[in-house]
Formats: structure tokens, C-alpha cells, sequence
């Protein structure tokens, strides 16, 4: 299966607007978090907003003919990611979706497809609340 442009850059916005929700909820939780723990929130953030970017810039031409994920499985994780960053009391589980989303996106820019069936499921697996 090709992921075509318009896929990646519908991708690129999901990953951005995960982006955006873990800058909410750094905003949201400025008080309560610990200044390295507002630091490691806003790490993922902008690594999610260069990934984005990043998808939009390869999206011409990116292929996961080998993947085993479809783009509306992928699609699904990180939907689950934003939902969960919104419903998520612990500052350690938001960053562990946050880390799990980055690696997903980087396997996407990487055009690996074992790792982004791999970081699909971290996604997943962190985000299940």
C-alpha cells in the first residue's frame, strides 16, 4: 500500500495538532508540573512540530508499501494520542505518548515501515487510558 501526498499531509496535521494538545496541557498543567517536567513536555512538543513539518516537506513521493499498517490505522493512533493527552492526570503517562507519537513520526519520515507498524502500536499502547 502507497501512503500518497495528500495522506502524509493529512498525517503531518494530525501530528500537528497532537502538537498542539501537549502545548495545551503544558499550559494547562504549568503549575503542577516541575520545571524539568514542563521542559520534557515541551521537548515532544516541538519534536511532534518538526516531524510534522518534516512530513510535509517528503510527502511527494513517500511509500509503506511494506507496512502493514494502513494510513487509517495510523490515522486512528494518533487520534487516540490527542484524546489521551485531553484525559491523561499524569504528567509521566503524557510524556510517554508524546515520546511513543515522535517515534512514530520520525518511522514515517524515515519511510520505515517495520518501525512504523512497531510505533504504531506504542502509540496505541500509551495512549490506552
Amino acid at each position: 500500500m502507497a501512503l500518497s501526498a495528500e495522506d502524509a499531509f493529512e498525517l503531518s496535521k494530525q501530528f500537528r495538532e497532537l502538537a498542539i494538545n501537549l502545548g495545551n496541557y503544558r499550559f494547562a498543567n504549568w503549575n503542577t508540573l516541575t520545571t524539568a517536567q514542563r521542559h520534557d513536555v515541551e521537548d515532544e512538543e516541538w519534536s511532534l512540530l518538526n516531524s510534522s513539518s518534516d512530513m510535509t516537506t517528503k510527502a511527494v513521493g513517500l511509500a509503506l508499501e511494506e507496512s502493514e499498517m494502513n494510513v487509517q490505522s495510523i490515522k486512528s493512533s494518533v487520534s487516540k494520542a490527542k484524546k489521551a493527552i485531553k484525559k491523561l492526570e499524569k504528567v509521566g503517562e503524557v510524556i510517554n505518548v508524546a515520546t511513543a507519537a515522535v517515534g512514530l513520526a520520525a518511522a514515517i519520515v524515515a519511510k520505515d515501515p517495520g518501525a512504523i507498524a512497531k510505533n504504531a502500536k506504542l502509540v496505541l499502547k500509551a495512549a490506552d487510558i
